[in-house]
């Protein structure tokens, strides 16, 4: 599988680091570092302030690699890279602490334009002291941030690099702050039945390429579309005997499904109409079915004029008060493209307004205004028409993007008690409109909040991985029913520290997982957020062992690329596609590291660790689902 397009993919060379690099960590005798910070013993913080000067960088070499989704081969954003970057480095001094208290160094650079943002950009990279990236940011904001969960103590090479730049360089100024916080209370749900869940793994040779894949089901037919690079399949479940049947489906593609560097499958449940998106650089091929793809028509793809370049989504609802269906269309959803603007022209994100179901698409608007990083997550349409999309990075803080207007005009509304985190989130509404917002702690915690008023404002998040004592988290994915039900599926390690370092989990000498073990949690309200019961819905198959990267480019890690999906069936039966790292040989034979023996379900030996990205669902088989009204079924 190509591995899709990302504006932070500038990780120049970054797999060859550990082997070919100097320890850019290490400071030479007599030398000291351009800033300290010391974690406090108790609850607090300590920070740090230093400025800098990104140097140009070459005539912007990089650009066509990285919107590409390919390294650098300039260097201009590793530690060799010489005139082309700015190297500081942070001494970063961990005490004696409560292991019960969790420690948080976050590392925020910020900067003026002198030009439009798009046309001068940084990037960001951390690495650790050994030597080794253990983090990465390259968005399309005026600042990036990286956040490292349970850092060691020693000194950090702090590296800026332009995406895109002037002459004269870009002025940045950082902040360096280490946080020391004491976990939440979770609030366990009582007298509740516990959801149960069984696997459902696509049969040998199937899905196969399953990184960041869609799922969807339509309440007309029961039919259910998993989306998987250009593949999409028809799943259905023989609940009783445990096992399912994948059917390829859509062969006549109407241009798309053909190329990929972006997949994304999406199906209105109400109306049936499914949808399949391929990204194609400037747009994306798409084609729409009202049959589960026993045959489909063509799309326009996009919104008309220039659209973005990467990280589309597509999703539907109710129109807006205001708005409607196109004169002529029987349609009765809008629907919306959104995508993260191209970085040499726009930067941001924009979204188009479909008014004859996806058919045509109107001129894209920009919804973040420079208040969030292009990278963002699944557009979702509320009851009365209001549209969100939710977002990792917004000035330090994770948030969404809303249009109460049909996406005529967009307002950014962050979650107060949030951190800036480097996995999308997600974000659903229940039947009367109630929002739930689910995301990956800048901590690793996975953390939910609820809004009543279109994110206005927002209750306080709840850490719903506190009864498996979870310190990692990834693709959180939300889905809501009635107003005061709904799941939230993440991925979560009890392991502590940099997930995102090739390190993670290993033994020292790097031949065996000691730790960084992954499962798929699901975790469920039914009383609008006041309780929760948390679920391991994998307990005894990882879906990944080591690392998960976020930040694009070719870095092993990067297996399941940038999300799962979750949807609910007619029935509030919770179901979440997934991309599994961890499956045993006889699903996929192969492994990246050339050993025939892919063992990984059952081994810990990191030469059985193949990385793979094969197709799978979890389906929820008992407990309360999510429309009270069959809770009797």
């Amino acid at each position: 599988m190509p591995r899709p397009a990302r504006r932070r993919a500038l990780l120049a060379g970054v797999a060859l680091l550990a082997a070919s690099a100097a320890v850019p960590g290490a400071l030479a005798a007599g030398s000291s570092a351009d800033a300290t910070v010391r974690f406090p013993a108790a609850p607090g913080q300590s920070v740090a302030h230093y400025a800098g000067t990104a140097p140009f960088n070459n005539g912007q070499a990089g650009l066509a690699y990285g919107q590409l989704g390919l390294d650098d081969p300039t260097g201009a954003c590793t530690p060799s890279g010489g005139s082309l970057n700015e190297q500081r480095h942070v001494a970063v001094q961990v005490p004696k602490l409560d292991p019960s208290l969790d420690t948080l160094l976050h590392v925020q650079i910020a900067w003026t334009p002198v030009a439009a943002e798009p046309l001068e950009d940084l990037a960001l990279h951390v690495f650790g002291p050994d030597g080794a990236l253990v983090g990465s940011s390259d968005g399309s904001a005026a600042s990036e941030g990286i956040t490292l969960a349970a850092p060691a103590a020693g000194t950090y090479d702090v590296l800026v690099c332009a995406f895109q730049n002037l002459p004269s360089g870009t002025p940045y100024k950082a902040t360096i702050t280490a946080l020391t916080t004491k976990p939440g209370t979770f609030p366990k749900a009582t007298g509740v039945p516990t959801p149960t869940y069984r696997q459902y793994t696509a049969p040998k040779g199937l899905a196969t390429a399953a990184g960041e894949p869609s799922i969807g089901t339509s309440w007309k037919t029961g039919h259910t579309l998993f989306t998987a690079n250009t593949d999409e399949y028809d799943v259905a479940f023989d609940d009783r005997k445990g096992t399912s049947t994948w059917t390829s489906v859509n062969q006549d593609p109407n241009g798309s499904n053909t190329v990929s560097l972006d997949p994304i499958g999406y199906t209105d449940s109400s109306t049936g109409r499914s949808f399949i998106s391929q990204l194609l650089f400037a747009c994306s091929g798409a084609a729409y079915s009202d049959d589960d793809f026993r045959t489909s028509k063509p799309s326009e793809g996009c919104g008309t004029g220039i659209n973005g370049f990467d990280h589309q989504t597509l999703g539907g609802g109710p129109f807006a008060k205001g708005t409607g269906p196109a004169l002529g269309s029987t349609y009765p959803h809008a629907v919306y493209y959104c995508s993260q603007g191209a970085g040499l022209v726009l930067g941001g994100a924009f979204c188009s307004r479909s008014d004859d179901g996806g058919v045509t698409f109107g001129a894209p608007v920009d919804i973040f205004n420079a208040a969030c990083s292009g990278i963002h997550g699944h557009v979702r349409v509320g009851p009365d028409g209001t549209v969100y999309v939710p977002d990792t990075k917004c000035g330090g803080k994770q948030g969404v993007a809303v249009s109460e207007d049909g996406g005529k005009s967009w307002t950014v509304r962050q979650v107060p008690d949030s951190i800036e985190g480097a996995s999308d989130p997600s974000v659903a509404t229940g039947r009367d409109g109630t929002v739930y917002f689910g995301y990956s702690d800048g901590t690793g915690r996975p953390r939910v909040a609820i809004s009543r008023d279109h994110g206005r404002t927002w209750t306080r998040s709840v850490d719903v991985g506190t009864p498996f004592g979870l310190h990692g988290s990834e693709f959180a994915e939300v889905i809501a029913g009635d107003g005061d039900r709904a799941a939230f599926a993440f991925l979560g390690t009890a392991t502590k520290g940099s997930t995102q370092a090739a390190s993670f989990g290993k033994s020292k000498d790097g031949k065996t997982f000691t730790g960084g073990t992954w499962h798929l949690y699901v975790a469920t309200t039914y009383d609008r957020g006041r309780t929760w019961t948390t679920v391991d819905a994998t307990p005894t198959d990882p879906v990944q062992r080591g690392c998960v990267w976020n930040s694009g480019g070719s870095n092993p890690c990067r297996n399941l690329l940038d999300f799962n999906d979750i949807t609910v069936d007619k029935t509030g039966r919770v179901m979440v596609g997934f991309s599994d790292g961890c499956v045993p040989a006889s699903v996929e034979p192969d492994s990246a590291s050339g050993d025939p023996t892919n063992d990984c379900s059952r081994s810990t030996a990191v030469v059985r660790n193949g990385l793979v990205a094969h197709g799978a669902v979890l389906r929820q088989t008992g407990g309360r689902g999510l429309f009270k009204a069959y809770d009797k079924r």
